[in-house]
């Protein structure tokens, strides 16, 4: 693990000015009395809960599209919305500055099969899409809730032909609610007997996007937009980056925090080293509230029936702000072994 350098330290205290929450006396292993997970599905959703409040959501079909907004932007196959303890949403679907973008959701940019390009991500250019295709099962056990769900990418704007079918095990862990964790492992295995090249593009992949109240001052959709509430916002990562130094860089972890004091909310996603082309560059946008492990980024590569691609992330949301060396703790631990639950 690389130390947070100085530059790093000095932005965490002063960029972010948010105050630090200590997690050192959570424990994981004497949770709450009572506070019991469960999984409720319907034909639309899939919704686990702690303690009767929800922690993530699955959309099983898309919400319908806010007033004004393509309808070519309704996506299914993505999680949202997904709650801090305090009951706050850090997940938007079709945000004004960018409809694409679903909460945590997962597409290539560029991708070729056979000689057809296929763009999974920017809906608008009607060449392809993700969406929900089954669901495998739900589980609920003491201290885990969760379930597995197949996602199908699918090239459009002619005849539709099946790409990838995608399987995301998504695992929600109990704690005593100073933060939520979850997990996300997933396997994207090609559709058809053809292998699907990824082309190297500098975003693509697991992807997160908070809400369009998180752009930055000199975002131009914010600026168009002076009356939009607006909090302050930045990332941070292992190695001590912001948004601009830390983008196209590898990283074991990214932090976004929004907000400052007692109203700050962190969304930490942590990538496994077992992951392809691991520790994998981030994108990490300049003035959006949104980042993605982009494996892409580095090269093309490869999915076929026969060598899937498999990835792992873990993903903490708190109230307030996680540390850095309490992330880069997790993270070794997750590191040593992906089905153990957050450590104390």
């Amino acid at each position: 693990m690389i130390p947070l350098n100085t530059v790093g330290r000095l932005r965490l205290k002063t960029a972010l000015a948010i105050a630090i929450v200590s997690l050192s006396g959570v424990s994981l292993s004497r949770p709450a009395c009572g506070w019991q997970m469960a999984v409720a599905e319907t034909d639309a959703t899939i919704v686990v809960t702690q303690n009767g409040k929800p922690v993530v959501t699955y959309n099983k079909a898309s919400p319908p599209c806010p007033s004004g907004v393509d309808p070519v932007f309704q996506r299914s196959g993505c999680l949202h919305p997904i709650f801090s303890p305090q009951g706050k949403a850090v997940t938007e679907m079709f945000p004004a500055d960018k409809p694409h973008q679903h909460g945590v959701f997962s597409a290539w940019v560029n991708a070729t099969l056979d000689d057809r390009s296929v763009d999974c991500w920017n809906l608008a250019k009607r060449t392809g899409r993700v969406r929900h295709g089954r669901v495998v099962s739900t589980s609920t056990q003491d201290d885990r809730a969760g379930f597995d769900v197949e996602l199908v990418h699918t090239a459009t704007g002619g005849t539709e032909v099946d790409l990838l079918v995608e399987r995301w095990n998504v695992t929600v862990w109990k704690t005593d609610r100073r933060w939520h964790c979850f997990d996300i492992a997933t396997t994207q295995t090609a559709a058809t007997k053809k292998p699907l090249i990824v082309n190297q593009h500098h975003y693509g992949g697991m992807a997160f996007r908070g809400p369009a109240s998180w752009l930055t001052d000199d975002d131009g959709y914010a600026r168009q937009h002076p009356e939009l509430p607006r909090v302050k916002s930045d990332f941070l990562t292992d190695r001590g980056h912001d948004r601009r130094s830390g983008n196209q860089q590898p990283a074991n972890w990214v932090a976004l925090v929004a907000g400052n004091g007692p109203e700050a909310v962190t969304v930490a996603v942590l990538g496994h080293p077992k992951n392809f082309r691991a520790p994998q560059r981030v994108r990490l946008h300049p003035t959006k509230p949104y980042c993605c492990f982009a494996p892409c980024s580095t090269g093309a590569f490869t999915i076929t029936a026969d060598q899937p691609l498999w990835g792992n992330y873990r993903f903490f949301i708190a109230d307030g702000s996680l540390r850095p060396d309490w992330l880069d703790r997790q993270w070794q631990a997750w590191a040593v072994d992906a089905l153990q639950p957050p450590v104390d």
